[in-house]
């Protein structure tokens, strides 16, 4: 569009649209494609590969079609970007009719897409929630209110300021709003509604509550938290209303604290490269459904610390374990059944249809076939007795969809064909005269055909002419003539299109009773849709409980596969394990054919610090991690890998293992592993569990061997908490001898024939050396650096020897006083001396070599 044009009806309805959208992309319907203009544009073409254009000279544009712009959206939400969709809110016709022949179709911002607003199957993960997070504050009162509109779910929590990134971490939502920014938190800031009592107002009136006791009284920062997420979703959906049920409040206390670098560290839902594959959540999931499968991961994100409500999820993992034929007929059942959360969520948003509807007669079917199925089993654990009820009640809603709809109701409502036959006598009339005009049209073809002896003439049908005669061209001028009976309509390169009075009688029926039909049809769906819509909460429910058997389930089945045991759970401060595996690397390993060695741990009052030595590529990381997992699994209420385990609640769990760094904030592999350190030691409590590897191993060896000295002393004295310490500072098993509650223990390994062989066992006992040297060798080090390498390692040695070990004097402060007083003095002599290399010298340069190392002996003795 030229410069010219700017000013044009359609860019300033642009242009306002545009203003309304702030930076969100605009989608600007135009006919059967969104436009993109100007910046827009230029994103949109970048982030989707389509080619740009301009419309006249100056302005970029670029389109997708309507029918498949989910796809599209899909790919600029996964980008990072907002789409704001400007639909044409009247027909071309009423436009004109309102405003005359030139008038502009109305168009209004109807949604705005953002990552944490999604209801679309095409756009969501099946199997993963998909969480908007707004955080409130009233005064030093911190929460978060959270909610997954695509089924409804609707938290909130209080939580501490410093509690709020590990919150986050365990919902790891898809959208972070609030009203102002956040330390470390990355979210959308600036945003208005975070006000207590707005949030008090909007919460009633949501959920037509006259006072909020029934929710446990929400405090102020709570209510905060909610008026900006209700204010959110207003602003995003429009006219649209997103589902949410009614908001359940979240004690941080009733799940295990895990921070985000733990998170990381164990991949419990995402591996280190951000996906699935090789996490926890994988190698546990034998969930068959997708509502499994994100419950699943929300059990696993959050294990429980209430010993009944784990006791309860444990009793129901083991009485399907132990009936195979049980199991599989629960497993079977829930199969077959489709999503009716997210199904759920589409209809309140008002962007489902029949298939939705559908999705709901058979999944609440088979949910009531499996109670049926269920009540007739004997000894029923308490929590599967607290499910039932929830599984069936949606016996009218079952008979009233059944009745209603086809079995399968096609993809596009559009065209109708969804309502069954015998359903709505008035719909079956109307489609009755629609097909007998259409065997008309077909009948009155073979008499056209016949009278005017063209085989080839056709009635045909499209959306600008309606039902028309087409004959090739050859054959025009029989129905040109004017006495044909033919009105001619579209002259076309090989064929020509007519009218006839007969088909134009016959037409107008079809298209009456097939426009009266789907409009029936159409009011049938909406108030199916609202009589659903009003049950939206009992049928939740019923999603919830479908998903927490289908947990249970894959639970008792994943268990059976890999010979996992029922762990015991304790309220003191003990975690006794025997023979436990690290679940992802026994997997990885059993699929290369070499077998995982388990190993036993048992921490308790009298060794609640574990200090762990041995060579790398050892397994003193996997035994850490295993450790953890282990507790973990058995608070999410699921067996363990392990031949038996006896774990005392854990309150939080800290995991600093490996190395990593954080650039983009200015932070090294060192000053990342310090502020987690720090983290640890202020949060941990004595009902907790530390894992600790290679603590001090970023900085120098007198800094690092001092820190992480001070940092074991801290876990024994000061935190008490339970504690693994796996570490190559063999200078700190000196500890031991007065660290009463610290036992020494290391992983095996031996040099046979010059080899090294890592046997992965723990042991009891210090690691009688690191074998780092042997370790290098099996990475492919050159011969001569390892040459040069146990060269430097004897004089070292040697040193130690002599002096006492790196750790002589940390008994008695300064540290390294001890070791600083004999450091032997350099001789110059003997430097230049080892720094003669002389195969690479010429005979001139051994002369002059020799000259000079003459003169270095000359002025030590002289």
């Amino acid at each position: 569009m030229a410069r010219a044009d700017a000013d044009t009806p359609m860019m300033k309805q642009y242009h306002r649209l545009k203003a309304e959208a702030g930076d969100a992309l605009l989608f600007y319907r135009m006919g059967d494609f969104f436009e993109l203009f100007f910046d827009d544009a230029k994103v949109a073409a970048s982030c989707l590969d389509i080619a740009l254009t301009k419309r006249g000279d100056e302005v970029p544009m670029c389109g997708v079609p309507v029918h498949s712009a989910e796809g599209y959206l899909a790919r600029l939400i996964r980008a990072g970007h907002r789409v704001a969709i400007a639909e044409q809110i009247e027909s071309p016709a009423e436009a004109r009719k309102a405003r005359g022949s030139k008038a502009l179709v109305e168009r209004a911002i109807v949604r705005l897409v953002t990552p944490g607003t999604l209801t679309e199957d095409t756009l969501l993960e099946s199997g993963a929630s998909n969480w908007l997070a707004a955080v409130g504050r009233a005064g030093e009162e911190w929460a978060i209110a959270a909610c997954d509109i695509s089924t409804g779910r609707f938290e909130l929590v209080a939580c501490a300021a410093h509690e709020l990134a590990a919150e986050l971490a365990r919902l790891a939502p898809s959208e972070v709003v609030g009203a102002e920014p956040v330390s470390g938190i990355t979210g959308r800031w600036g945003h208005d509604g975070f006000d207590s009592a707005e949030g008090e107002r909007a919460l009633k009136r949501r959920f037509g509550l006259a006072d909020l006791e029934g929710l446990g009284g929400p405090g102020r920062a709570e209510l905060a938290a909610c008026g900006g997420l209700l204010a959110y979703l207003d602003t995003t959906q429009r006219d649209s209303t997103a589902f949410l049920a009614m908001p359940r409040r979240v004690s941080r206390a009733q799940h295990m604290a895990i921070d985000a670098a733990t998170r990381a560290s164990l991949e419990i839902c995402r591996a280190q490269d951000g996906g699935i594959a090789g996490s926890l959540l994988a190698e546990v999931d034998r969930c068959v459904t997708a509502a499994g499968r994100r419950l699943l991961g929300s059990d696993l994100s959050a294990p429980l610390t209430d010993r009944q409500a784990i006791e309860q999820r444990l009793d129901l993992v083991a009485w399907l374990h132990e009936d195979a034929i049980r199991r599989e007929r629960v497993r079977s059942a829930l199969r077959s059944l489709p999503d009716i959360g997210r199904a759920m969520g589409r209809l309140v948003a008002g962007r489902g249809g029949p298939r939705d509807l559908a999705a709901l007669r058979d999944g609440l079917t088979g949910a009531a076939s499996l109670a049926d199925m269920l009540e007739r089993q004997s000894l029923k654990p308490v929590l599967l007795d607290q499910l039932l009820p929830e599984l069936g009640g949606h016996d009218e809603a079952i008979s009233e969809l059944a009745r209603a709809l086809i079995a399968s109701p096609p993809l596009d409502p559009a065209k109708g064909g969804f309502i069954a036959e015998g359903y709505d006598r008035e719909l079956d009339q109307l489609r009755s005269a629609s097909s007998d005009g259409r065997r008309a049209i077909a009948e009155l073809e073979g008499r056209y055909r016949e009278a005017t002896g063209i085989s080839a003439l056709k009635i045909r049908h499209n959306a600008v002419l309606g039902y028309h005669v087409e004959v090739p061209a050859r054959h025009a001028d029989r129905l040109l003539a004017p006495d044909s009976g033919f009105t001619h309509r579209q002259t076309m390169a090989g064929a020509v299109r007519f009218n006839s009075p007969a088909l134009h009688e016959e037409a107008s029926r079809v298209l009456e009773a097939g426009g009266h039909a789907l409009t029936l049809e159409h009011a049938h769906l909406e108030r199916l849709t609202g009589q659903v819509v009003g049950r939206a909460g009992p049928i939740a429910d019923t999603a919830d409980a479908l998903a927490r058997i289908d947990v249970a389930a894959g639970l008792a089945e994943r268990s059976t596969e890999g010979r996992w045991s029922r762990p015991s759970l304790d309220e003191g401060a003990c975690l006794e394990i025997e023979g436990g595996r690290h679940p992802v690397v026994e997997r990885a390993l059993t699929a290369s054919g070499e077998r995982f060695v388990a190993n036993d741990c048992c921490l308790g009052s009298g060794d609640r610090l574990w200090l762990i030595t041995g060579p790398n590529m050892g397994g003193k990381s996997t035994f850490l991690r295993q450790v953890a997992l282990i507790a973990l699994l058995a608070q999410a209420g699921s067996f363990v890998p392990a031949s038996r385990a006896r774990v005392g609640l854990v309150d939080r769990l800290f995991s600093r293992v490996g190395a990593s760094d954080n650039l983009a904030r200015g932070r090294s592999t060192f000053m990342v592993e310090m502020v987690e350190t720090a983290a640890i030691l202020a949060q941990a409590t004595e009902q907790s569990l530390v894992i600790l590897d290679e603590i001090g191993r970023g900085t120098s060896t007198y800094d690092g061997l001092a820190i992480a000295w001070a940092v074991v002393e801290a876990m024994h004295d000061e935190v008490r908490a339970r504690t693994l310490f796996a570490t190559h500072y063999h200078e700190l098993t000196r500890l031991a001898g007065r660290l009463d509650a610290l036992s020494l223990h290391h992983v095996r390994a031996r040099e046979w024939k010059g080899e090294l062989v890592l046997l992965h066992e723990v042991a009891e006992g210090a690691a009688d050396r690191s074998y780092g040297i042997a370790v290098a060798r099996l990475a492919g080090l050159s011969p001569s650096v390892l040459s040069r390498a146990k060269a430097v390692l004897a004089k070292l040695e040697a040193g130690r020897d002599a002096t006492g070990g790196i750790a002589a004097g940390l008994d008695d402060l300064p540290l390294f006083a001890a070791f600083a007083a004999k450091e032997p003095p350099k001789d110059p002599l003997a430097e230049a001396l080892a720094a003669v290399e002389p195969d690479s010298l010429t005979p001139r340069e051994a002369l002059e070599q020799l000259y000079a190392l003459k003169r270095l002996a000359d002025e030590r003795d002289g």
